[in-house]
């Protein structure tokens, strides 16, 4: 429809692109009148803001998040693993739950329709107060903000507004000036319902196609001025080292006052990018070789929407150059996500001496409190601190209770003991997601309660048909999953990666990641995210079965390759070398071929699947799902747990594999992180995959010679 009006100015969006790639903080959306828009930070999300103050004002006492959800009418997720792993291993300190994104929905006028909103009519119903519309977007400002007119000006946005306002267009009322309008295109259309001396419909403004990034996860709009008055000096703005583009000092125009620029394009060069041309003095500057300028990043972070967002911007110790984009661009935005699959406190194997994450909360506390004393008192020994404090177990729990909202066992008070003092030397954590899903995996895979039931998780094992036994330890029809997922960042131009340091340990991203949020992850009591619920299928690996097939083939050498620094996929390779190449290799390509089977022998698209790799030193697994509303997740794919069909499935997945429309090319590919595949044989849609399909070789599966599954792929019947 025709946006005519302030109200009308909204673009719809999924609820589970919100926190992705596609429409995340700070991304830049292409937008159903042309233009382009920014989603703001959560900071100015107002049902956020809401729960967050909510919050504020229950602390310090327990915080219910049942109440809060009813008081404030915004859908609450409680997810209490995911929530202390981001305490503890992400600085979240704060963090007491998730806010669900709201659904969205738009009426035929292009406005919010509340009011038929679930979560609306129920807080109307119990409270018999009305939520505002503003509980029910995601606001967002215009991104970029130069413009081009009808007759070929550019001009930053705020100038347009006061162009309008001085024309008297539509009597000046800003009103009608969204989206952007353009002064000089009046059309014949008329505004109608309103009584207005100028009541013409005025034409929409052109969104310049080029913004500038950084590496860091700032962007820009070009400084179209400067960048007139810079080439018409002949600056070398493409230098090696940069070009101080922002603050570069223009001259007036040889006719008086600012140069009048003109955006004209070439009728004669249909791939250029035009010249930009002062209408005063008639001085033109080519666009050529504009992606190539290098100007220095001023630390820009337009989706904070605050005064004063700058921030200095470095790359080891030196300013930070910043290069062109188009608007559509994928290196504009990589969002930097996190999930988690509702695990119950109760299902969780308890081990001897190990530290639950509340347990972890208390030591942290108890640590903080011993430094404290130790300032004042340096020859204080942590024994007779502890003696003192904290030598009654039943007042330690207590207190662990009413100071920390913790419940602790006799058994978690001996290990926090044991570590504070010494006594117990605590496993090093490298690599905190692996730790994080390991948990995962051993719920999965306990053999003391193979089948488990509670509301957001429900599995049971089936009995493994004879000629899979050899491959794998247990088999799960996950019947009930529920994930939930967040996001925590986003990257510009190269996608957020984890990197290994001196020490082998796995750091997340640093200063290149930009949060979702301003200011500090300790300041955050709420963030947003989606929850999905789903059934799947679980495969766990025979782990000796595996060590044996490598070591006899010595596979983990056959699957080195050669990286450059910095290219995609660079980190996976450092990761999969630490925990076994060959390993990842069959984990990921098993889970792909197995997608692919069951998109062609039961029906469901590979878009409407999803893979969640288990893969480290300690575990070798994956689960195999579909999410709520997808194909699939009315119990169709669970059906296909059934042992007579899982084998089916399997064996047929494999006999599949050996075959390709690209063999030999196919088949024969050597050539970086992949081997044997591409989209005919093992690749699938990049929302189903965790690692950019990248990490597969479908011979790793049914090669002659070494396929793990070869006698099952039935070579010797080729």
């Amino acid at each position: 429809m025709d946006i005519r009006k302030e109200n009308q100015y909204n673009q719809s969006m999924g609820k589970y692109k919100i926190l992705s790639t596609a429409a995340g903080v700070g991304s830049v959306i292409t937008t159903k009148w042309g233009g382009s828009i920014m989603p703001l930070s959560i900071d100015n999300w107002k049902f956020i803001e809401v729960v967050t103050n909510m919050i504020k004002t229950k602390l310090p006492q327990p915080i219910d998040i049942k109440t809060i959800q009813k008081e404030s009418g915004v859908e609450l997720i409680e997810d209490p693993r995911f929530v202390e792993f981001l305490q503890i291993k992400k600085g979240y300190t704060q963090l007491k739950c998730f806010a669900a994104i709201p659904h969205i929905q738009l009426d035929l006028f292009n406005q919010i329709d509340r009011k038929n909103n679930p979560l609306f009519k129920s807080h109307k119903d119990r409270t018999g107060t009305e939520l505002g519309e503003n509980m029910f977007y995601i606001p967002a400002i215009n991104f970029p903000q130069w413009f081009i007119s009808s007759n070929s000006e550019i001009r930053p946005l705020c100038k347009w507004r006061k162009e309008w306002q001085n024309r008297r267009c539509n009597d000046g009322k800003m009103a009608f000036f969204v989206p952007p309008r353009d002064p000089y295109k009046k059309t014949y259309r008329k505004i109608k319902m309103e009584t207005l001396r100028d009541d013409a419909v005025y034409g929409l403004l052109k969104p310049v196609p080029l913004i500038l990034i950084c590496p860091n996860g700032h962007i820009s709009d070009i400084p179209w001025y400067k960048y007139f008055c810079a080439s018409l000096k002949h600056e070398k703005m493409d230098d090696e080292n940069g070009f101080e583009l922002f603050g570069y000092d223009c001259e007036d125009c040889g006719c008086g006052g600012e140069h009048d620029i003109k955006w004209l394009n070439s009728r004669n060069q249909a791939e250029s990018w035009g010249t930009l041309k002062c209408s005063k003095c008639g001085l033109p500057v080519s666009l050529a070789g504009i992606m190539n300028i290098k100007p220095y990043c001023r630390g820009e972070r337009p989706w904070i929407d605050k005064p004063g967002t700058y921030e200095r911007c470095l790359t080891n110790g030196q300013k930070t150059m910043m290069q062109v984009a188009m608007v559509t661009s994928n290196s504009i935005y990589y969002a930097s996500g996190f999930s988690s699959l509702y695990i119950p406190k109760e299902f969780i194997p308890k081990k001897e001496g190990h530290l639950s994450d509340e347990a972890r909360t208390v030591l942290d506390k108890v640590a903080d409190k011993y430094n404290a004393k130790l300032r004042n008192n340096p020859t204080l020994t942590k024994e007779k601190f502890w003696n003192k404090y904290y030598d009654d177990c039943a007042e330690f729990i207590d207190d662990a209770e009413i100071d920390y909202n913790v419940i602790l066992t006799d058994s978690d008070y001996n290990s926090i003991k044991g570590t504070f003092l010494g006594l117990i030397q605590e496993e090093e954590d490298n690599d905190p997601v692996a730790t994080y899903r390991l948990t995962e995996f051993e719920v999965f895979t306990d053999e003391n309660a193979p089948n488990r039931k509670s509301e957001g998780l429900e599995f049971n094992k089936i009995e493994i048909p004879d000629i899979l036994k050899r491959y794998f330890k247990t088999i799960k029809q996950v019947n009930t999953l529920s994930l939930t997922s967040t996001q925590l960042g986003f990257g510009r131009v190269n996608v957020p990666t984890s990197k290994l340091d001196e020490n082998g340990r796995i750091v997340p991203p640093g200063e290149e990641m930009k949060p979702i949020f301003d200011g500090i992850p300790a300041d955050i009591y709420v963030l947003p995210a989606n929850q999905t619920f789903g059934e799947g299928l679980f495969f766990a690996f025979d782990k000796d079965a595996i060590e044996a097939w490598v070591e006899k083939y010595d596979l983990n050498k056959h699957y080195e390759c050669q990286l450059d620094s910095g290219s995609m996929g660079e980190f996976l390779y450092q990761e999969i070398s630490i925990y076994g190449r060959a390993k990842f290799y069959l984990l990921h390509s098993f889970s792909h071929v197995l997608m692919k089977e069951l998109e062609f022998s039961c029906g469901y698209p590979t878009a409407s699947l999803s893979e969640r790799l288990y893969y480290s030193d300690k575990m070798c697994g994956v689960l195999i799902y579909t999410a709520d509303g997808a194909e699939g997740s009315m119990g169709g794919l669970v059906w296909q747990g059934q042992p007579r069909l899982i084998r089916k499935i399997v064996e047929s997945a494999m006999k599949r594999a050996v075959n390709c429309s690209s063999d030999p090319l196919c088949w024969e590919n050597e050539d970086g992180l992949n081997r044997a595949s591409c989209f005919g044989c093992t690749m699938v849609s990049e929302t189903s995959c965790e690692h950019q399909n990248l990490g597969l070789d479908r011979r790793a599966l049914v090669d002659d010679e070494y396929g793990f599954f070869k006698n099952l792929a039935g070579i010797d019947c080729i």
